[in-house]
């Protein structure tokens, strides 16, 4: 039961290094941590959410995970899908895009 997909990546800066996947591979492990569905993408990484609180939850612990390993600065890009009306599931999404 999701109220929100949430498309988001995060880019960490300042760690002497242009490969960012390990810190890729950090967020991910935070979102099964929290039990949350995901699915990652090339560039983005898509979760399904039930509030902004949860939201800003998932940005902390990211983000001291981040600077744990080293992250200087976390440049985050958010996009929020938001339904009143209905459930949002990633795969229900992903699946109509797919059909046309």
């Amino acid at each position: 039961m999701a109220k929100m997909v949430v498309s988001f990546s995060v880019v960490p800066i300042g760690t002497g290094s242009p490969s960012v996947s390990k810190y890729v591979q950090r967020a991910t492990q935070v979102i099964r941590e929290m039990g949350l569905k995901y699915r990652t993408g090339a560039g983005f990484t898509d979760v399904e959410l039930d509030s902004y609180a949860q939201l800003a939850e998932l940005l902390q612990r990211i983000e001291r995970a981040l600077a744990e390993m080293g992250a200087q600065r976390i440049l985050y890009t958010i996009k929020i899908d938001r339904r009143f009306d209905k459930e949002l599931y990633i795969e229900e999404k992903v699946q109509k895009a797919e059909k046309i």
